[in-house]
């Protein structure tokens, strides 16, 4: 992958960084290594990535045409994730990482699902739950801003338009 000085990109699965410069660190004041920095968006600080680790922990923004499909996969369809992948919390969070958006959908869409049931009892969601569904929320809406130029604010909305049309 090639990382260009002032694009974004995706670090650990859950931050949108604008990619900074190589530099040469010593952190551990014994060894200096190259360093990719990374300037998280709405954070005034920087992350600083071991070359050797940007494989890892570095993933491309989602296009355009990626978040029409990705939007498209929002139909509340949750058959393709069962009810023990929405609570396998390594599972889920590997899917964040590694940017699977059919595993995060159909684990959001279980959530959602059971979000509903609950809501009908009078129940709320598991800590849990809403724990990965606001996550992987928060990735999605910032993607998609990212993408279309919108406020992250207004990204449900676009969402939910796009699904109207559906």
């Amino acid at each position: 992958m090639e990382y260009i000085k002032g694009e974004h990109i995706i670090y650990n699965g859950t931050e949108i960084c604008r990619i900074g410069e190589w530099v040469k660190r010593n952190f551990d004041g014994v060894t200096e290594k190259d360093y990719l920095s990374l300037h998280p968006d709405g954070i005034n600080t920087i992350v600083y990535v071991p070359k050797e680790k940007c494989e890892e922990l570095l993933r491309p923004v989602l296009s355009k045409d990626d978040i029409i499909s990705l939007i498209d996969m929002m139909d509340g369809d949750d058959s393709a994730a069962s009810a023990d992948s929405a609570d396998d919390n390594t599972d889920f969070f590997d899917a964040i990482k590694n940017g699977d958006y059919k595993t995060i959908i159909s684990v959001m869409n279980v959530i959602y699902n059971r979000g509903l049931k609950r809501a009908g009892t009078g129940k709320s969601l598991f800590k849990t739950d809403k724990r990965k569904f606001d996550t992987a929320k928060k990735l999605i809406d910032s993607e998609v801003a990212l993408a279309f130029g919108i406020e992250v604010s207004e990204a449900e909305d676009f969402i939910r338009s796009r699904l109207s049309e559906k």
